[in-house]
């Protein structure tokens, strides 16, 4: 009975893995400005002068960002709450990992400290590691499975599932960290990014995203996504998690 209960178990995960379709995946995720999010409102949030006024330069205060360890206490207030609402909007089981990781970027002493692509790299590995137990515990099953289907067929479906893994999570870490720091920038989360948004309307506000995630995708080693962002962030504009 426990062998049948393993195999049935196996079958339907596998066979959820091969339904997936990596390519269905969008290419912008996100929430759109016109639908409700529990706790975030932007016709509600004020903008400080700082941030309103002709002098505040978006680029400039994202590329001075300080590391976790050089912020002050109401920096780093302002900082995890970010944080915590990414985790939230990132919609990942892994909660915990994903916080741990997106912290980790603004962390000098971080090995994955302003590089984009170790830090979705560890992101991922973490990820499935974590399942390490999970699997083990189906191992017996899927020897049973692999005999009748076929070693490649489940080497295949593992396959897809770590890639699938890695394409989601992926452009949700790297919305978070963008999120991240245009919301530590202008005092606060996606509301506050809408509320800059909605205050400098949207062909200024194309202009200085543009400019300002441009020069960050080349900072952080992401240069070939630079050329073509100004169409991206037209699109994002309509979101209400611009950052992914």
């Amino acid at each position: 009975m426990t062998v049948i209960i393993f195999t049935i178990s196996s079958l339907s995960t596998l066979t959820s893995f091969a339904e997936s379709d990596i390519e269905e995946q969008p290419v912008l995720e996100g929430v759109l400005v016109g639908e409700t999010v529990e706790g975030i409102n932007s016709n509600d949030v004020k903008l400080s002068r700082e941030v309103l006024s002709e002098e505040f330069d978006l680029e400039e205060e994202v590329r001075n960002m300080p590391s976790i360890d050089e912020m002050t206490k109401d920096e780093r207030k302002l900082f995890d709450k970010i944080v915590e609402e990414q985790t939230e909007l990132s919609n990942v089981t892994e909660k915990e990992i994903f916080k741990k990781e997106l912290t980790n970027f603004f962390d000098k002493e971080s090995d994955t400290y302003n590089d984009l692509s170790a830090a979705q790299e560890e992101l991922v590995e973490e990820i499935n590691d974590s399942t390490l137990l999970e699997n083990e515990n189906l191992a017996f099953a899927k020897e049973v499975f692999a005999s009748s289907f076929g070693v490649k067929e489940v080497e295949a479906a593992k396959k897809k599932k770590s890639s699938g893994i890695k394409v989601g999570v992926s452009v949700r870490f790297a919305g978070a960290v963008f999120n991240a720091v245009i919301g530590f920038a202008v005092g606060g989360g996606v509301g506050v990014i809408q509320s800059f948004i909605i205050k400098k309307g949207k062909a200024e506000a194309k202009r200085i995203f543009t400019k300002t995630v441009s020069s960050r995708l080349k900072a952080w080693g992401a240069k070939k996504l630079a050329v073509s962002i100004g169409v991206a962030v037209a699109i994002a504009l309509n979101y209400l998690d611009i950052g992914t």
